[in-house]
């Protein structure tokens, strides 16, 4: 610290010797100039740059999040057509097939599966009731099948019934 001092002391000697030199109009005129010029170095060496960079960061959040709900959309779009091509890939296969892996799938014994024609018959001896319907609701909505005729019959265990017949076709 010494040593700096040493240097500047001179520099510091003859800017003494210079301010008094100037009258007393004259160093107020400098100290106004000094003051302005230190306003001015605050705002182009301080403030600007920081609000620049302010303005830069909100535009690239914006840019960030517009991307980010950009992705969301994508991530739904790509949802909706894995879920579209799971639906068509289980009804894939003959209508026979359909009908077994809906059955499979709620864990369904059927006792008779005739083909007549266009369509098929199936009777189920004892399921539960809730199955039954998860059972017609697989085959109409995700195997791609039709409900022709219903006939259920209540047994005496609670809860459970029998499917004397369900006629089934492709869907239109």
């Amino acid at each position: 610290m010494k040593r700096i001092s040493r240097h500047l002391t001179p520099y510091l000697d003859l800017g003494k010797q210079r301010w008094q030199q100037f009258n007393h109009r004259e160093q107020s005129l400098l100290a106004v100039l000094a003051g302005v010029l230190f306003i001015a170095f605050l705002y182009f060496v301080i403030w600007q740059p920081s609000s620049q960079a302010v303005a830069n960061a909100e535009r690239q959040l914006a840019a960030q999040q517009q991307q980010y709900q950009w992705v969301q959309r994508a991530i739904a779009r790509y949802k909706k057509l894995e879920e579209s091509n799971s639906q068509q890939q289980s009804a894939s296969g003959s209508v026979s097939q359909r009908i077994n892996r809906a059955a499979a799938a709620q864990d369904i014994q059927i006792a008779r599966l005739q083909p007549q024609g266009q369509e098929y018959l199936l009777s189920v001896d004892e399921v539960a009731f809730s199955d039954l319907l998860s059972f017609l609701a697989e085959l109409e909505q995700r195997q791609g099948l039709a409900l022709k005729a219903v006939d259920i019959a209540k047994l005496n265990t609670p809860g459970q019934v029998r499917l004397r017949k369900l006629l089934v076709s492709e869907a239109s």
